[in-house]
């Protein structure tokens, strides 16, 4: 099953790309209250032994000042609003927590040049609520609207719309991060055109939060458009689903977002713009499709929408893999699906995002040998073709009998280095990328 993302091999799909910041989503809505950070120990240290290890603690810092001070000693976990605390393998021994809640803030907006200033803390969907009080918005639509925009780009997380307006990296014009090591660096700035300093977006998006903290973030903004149309297409199969997707993308309609669900078999075809505009591609691609057509309005489209992007949300209980391939629908890789759910005895819900080779799949019912069998099988299957597999939620008891990464990738030793080189001694999320790392 699945829900939106659009992508190739990057680590929030399957493959992990950069180099981080937050490992998950961050932050209320509130702006920060304090210029010193906030200590909260979670557990008592001992008072047997005036050398016991302190206990784990969690600090909110207010400032990027506070943040360097935050991560420069022990074992550190970056957390948002925890929406991808799951992502990856799990952390081992964390003794410090950074919270991003305090870091909150639109620190400058400039509605003129199409640029907004923001703390990474910020979550998208507050952003995105103030942006559109001007007209404007961040073209990015992941189903985790709540989590915060550093934690976004460092999980590498994308919706539907990544196939018209690309993925966040693309939207960043600057940055800041902070290191292990204390060092603040900043690339980029307030202008478009400006491209002083090296790519640290790139860097950071799909590290999960084990290289730095996406600390402030300058993103590229657009005019909100008036309205939004989908055509859907009915009953379509594998083989129907990548003919329609090749002859949408290679003809003048620009669709934003083509989707595909199974077991509904169903092709949804998303357009944005003026009224006139929107209205116009969707009525020429409708005559590039064939089938059971129905064309939603605005409205219409935004609940279905709305509706697609809960598809990836998990329940307790359900297991979520996200796998990365070549662009197309797999038919060996639907078929191989549908029988390794069977064997298991769970059901697998599957969206594919055909024009970018993205999959998101939700298991849901039989116990926890079920879906590591599932994942297991599936995975084997995906790797045969070239593509990757990453857990992003599990089944309790899921860990203990599978991987949360598969084969690594050709370039996990340029992986390893940048590791090294940014984190030796291995303090930020060790373990998130384990067996590899």
């Amino acid at each position: 099953m699945v829900g939106p993302s659009s992508s190739g091999p990057t680590p929030g799909d399957a493959l992990p790309g950069g180099a981080s910041g937050s490992a998950d989503g961050a932050a209320s809505a509130s702006s920060a209250s304090s210029a010193s950070p906030t200590f909260a120990p979670s557990a008592s240290t001992s008072s047997a032994s005036a050398s016991a290890l302190p206990g784990p603690r969690s600090i909110t810092p207010t400032t990027v000042k506070d943040l360097r001070d935050a991560v420069t000693a022990g074992t550190v976990l970056i957390r948002g609003t925890g929406t991808a605390t799951t992502w990856g393998a799990p952390v081992r021994d964390p003794r410090t927590t950074v919270s991003l809640t305090g870091m909150d803030r639109i620190l400058d907006h400039r509605p003129a040049d199409m640029t907004v200033y923001v703390q990474g803390g910020i979550r998208l969907d507050v952003l995105q609520a103030e942006l559109a009080r001007h007209g404007q918005w961040l073209p990015y639509d992941p189903a985790r609207s709540e989590a915060t925009v550093g934690g976004l780009l460092a999980t590498g997380d994308a919706g539907p719309r990544r196939l018209g307006y690309g993925s966040l990296r693309e939207l960043v014009i600057g940055a800041t991060m902070v290191f292990p090591d204390g060092a603040i660096a900043k690339s980029g700035g307030h202008v478009i055109k400006n491209v002083a300093g090296y790519d640290l977006a790139k860097l950071c998006h799909g590290s999960l939060g084990t290289l730095g903290v996406v600390a402030e973030l300058v993103l590229r903004v657009h005019p909100l458009p008036q309205t939004s149309r989908t055509v859907m297409v009915r009953d379509v199969d594998t083989a129907a689903a990548q003919r329609l997707t090749w002859a949408l993308t290679r003809s003048a309609t620009e669709p934003t977002a083509i989707e595909w669900c199974e077991p509904e078999q169903v092709l949804a075809v998303r357009f944005d713009g003026t009224s006139a505009g929107a209205a116009a591609r969707a009525a020429a691609a409708r005559t590039l499709l064939s089938g059971s057509l129905a064309e939603l309005d605005h409205e219409e489209s935004e609940s279905f929408w709305f509706s697609h992007a809960a598809r990836v949300i998990a329940e307790p209980g359900d297991t979520v893999l996200r796998a990365a391939t070549r662009p197309g629908v797999d038919p060996a890789l639907v078929r191989a699906l549908a029988a390794w759910a069977e064997q298991a005895g769970v059901k697998a819900m599957l969206t594919c995002s055909p024009a970018t080779g993205g999959y998101t799949v939700r298991v849901t019912g039989g116990d926890a040998k079920a879906h590591a069998e599932l994942v297991k099988n599936w995975r084997a299957s995906v790797e045969a073709v070239g593509g990757f597999v990453m857990l992003r939620r599990r089944r309790p008891g899921v860990d203990a009998m599978v991987e949360s990464w598969g084969r690594a990738p050709g370039a996990v030793e340029v992986m390893r280095r940048v590791k090294g080189n940014f984190d030796p001694e291995n303090r930020f999320a060790p373990g998130r990328f384990a067996p590899w790392f």
